[in-house]
Order: structure tokens, then sequence, then C-alpha cells
């Protein structure tokens, strides 16, 4: 049974934003990435957690801290910029000397998902590192990276899709198994490389570890900002965040889905939707048209403008 989940909130190289925010913060319909990667491991029963944040992830702790859900344990571990993540992973395996699941905040499967990788983990090895992976991927990212696999034993971790081989794009959540967090305790290199979570697991089958793959409909690793509108457009598919929490005039026109947060002022006669975010505190003037786009905080949408498939934000608007 697995009953910690291990978030890396710290925020990814490969994630490249345009906004001003920490990357671990960016809003996915009302609250922050990483809130939302825990929220889905939350629904499948995980109540303990443990966060790795960096030197500049305060926020994300004092967020965790004031307004996540009251019935869990959450611990804090400080990832200092001179250590890799791999020794901060293996200082917590010597510790728990436990099974976990471990993700980054910004890599993103299908909803139901976790509650799936749970009950393949517990039908199988519990030694064994169960990897997740899908023959797409939604990112706008050019580098994925790739498992080779022969009957769902992963055989190898690639950059690029060799000929004729069955190949799935990995995504970052994964159950570690005890053969895995034994690889972390025996881990004594105390030097400063950083590695992601993949490069981690990569060491580990090259260095023979068993490893095996469920399959997913999709990944979305979050490593551009329109990556984040994507996801914000699966988020209002799924509805459970799809509600108008402002006070609209009557000339307003709405097209499902779309989420409003609260303190938002559109003015009259405007066309909302569909898949659209309005972000507490932004305005969109009179007339306007705004479709599968994030408007965020502080932003205003003028009157009569049309705004499609972008982000608005105080910086700009980030399209496509």
């Amino acid at each position: 049974m697995v009953e910690c989940a291990v978030i890396v909130a710290v925020g990814n190289s490969a994630h490249v934003t345009q906004l001003n925010r920490t990357r671990a913060m960016l809003p996915a319909l009302g609250k922050p990435l990483v809130v939302r990667m825990m929220d889905r491991l939350y629904r499948v029963g995980i109540r303990k957690y443990v966060v790795i944040v960096g030197e500049s992830e305060g926020e994300v702790a004092s967020y965790l801290s004031r307004h996540w859900v009251p019935n869990v344990s959450v611990e804090f571990i400080l990832k200092w910029s001179n250590i890799s993540l791999l020794r901060t992973l293996a200082d917590y395996a010597r510790r728990a000397r436990q099974p976990f699941l471990v993700t980054s905040y910004n890599s993103f499967t299908h909803a139901h998902f976790p509650a799936t990788l749970l009950n393949k983990y517990q039908q199988g090895n519990a030694n064994e590192l169960v990897l997740s992976g899908a023959l797409a991927t939604l990112s706008r990212t050019n580098k994925p990276r790739y498992a080779l696999t022969e009957a769902q034993r992963v055989t190898g971790i690639v950059r690029e899709v060799p000929a004729a081989k069955q190949t799935f794009t990995l995504s970052d959540i994964a159950i570690c198994g005890h053969d895995f967090v034994n690889f972390l305790c025996a881990y004594e290199q105390s030097g400063g490389f950083d590695k992601n979570l993949v490069d981690i697991y990569q060491m580990y089958i090259q260095g023979g570890g068993a490893a095996s793959l469920v399959e997913t409909a999709w990944t979305l690793p979050i490593e551009t900002d329109y990556d984040l509108l994507t996801l914000n457009r699966h988020l209002l598919d799924e509805e459970q965040d799809a509600h108008i929490l402002s006070e609209l005039h009557y000339t307003v026109q709405i097209t499902p889905p779309v989420r409003i947060d609260p303190q938002v002022s559109v003015g009259q006669g405007a066309k909302i939707g569909p898949y659209v975010y309005l972000e507490r505190g932004c305005s969109i003037g009179y007339d306007a048209m705004v479709r599968n786009t994030i408007v965020l905080k502080d932003t205003t949408v003028v009157p009569g403008d049309k705004v499609s498939d972008a982000i608005v934000s105080t910086r700009g608007r980030i399209t496509r």
C-alpha cells in the first residue's frame, strides 16, 4: 500500500514562462498547479505528502499551510541550489524506507490516472519502479523523453524514437517500489549536478533496476505557457470547477464551459466562452469577445476587443 506522495515543487528549468509567478503557483482554474496535482492524489486516498521546495518557493509552503485541506499531513523539504534532486530524494528515502508515489508539480495526465497507477502497482510487484507514459503528448515541448518497452517492461529511456520500437512519452508520475527505494538509499555522491525525475529513473534502469509502465491516454508536461492553456481546457471539460462566481449583467453571453472567479468585472454585451478562465481581479470590457483564453488578475480586456487562443497578463498576450 502506498501511503505517501512526494511532490517536487522546485521550479523546473524546462518550464519556460513569461508570467511573473513562481512556476508551481501558476493558476489552473483558481488553484495553483501544485495544488491541482495534489488534489488528484487526495481524491485517490493519499493523506501524507512530502513537498520538495527550492529556495525561492516559500510561497508554495505558505499557500499549502493556509489554504489546502485540513485532514492531511504535509511535510516540506528544502532543496538547496547546490544539492541535486537525486540527493534530496535519497535523504528522504533513507528516512522513510517505504514505497511512495512521486511526481513533479507540472506533469499532468488524465484525472483518473493516479487511481489506475496505484491499482496496477498494488496488483503487481511491490519491489519495482512503475512508470507512466502515453503514445501522445499534448504539450508543445519538443524535448520529450521516451520509454522503450517490451510487454509492459521498460528496457530503456531515450531522447529519440528508434525505428520499429514501441515507445511511450514519459510522464513524471511514478510509484517507487522497494528496489527503487533501496537504489536511492544506496546513493552516496554529494555533487550538486541537478537531475530531473526522468533522469533519475533512467539511472536506475541503466543500473539493472526493474521497471514497468502503465499507459495513460495522454501526458501534459507544463513546459510552456500555452501548455497551461491546454491544461485549463481539460480541467473545464472535467466540469468540477466550471463555475461563475461573479455577478454578471443579463446581456453577457456565456458559452460553457467557463470559470469566472469572484471579483471579476464583465461589461455589458460581452461574449465569454467556450473554454475561458477569468481570474479574480481581471476586467472584461463591454462588447468584448473572449474564447479559449485565460485572463489573469489585474488585466483588462478593453471594450470591443476580440481575444482567442491566448493567455492575457499584465505583460501582454501569449499566443501560439
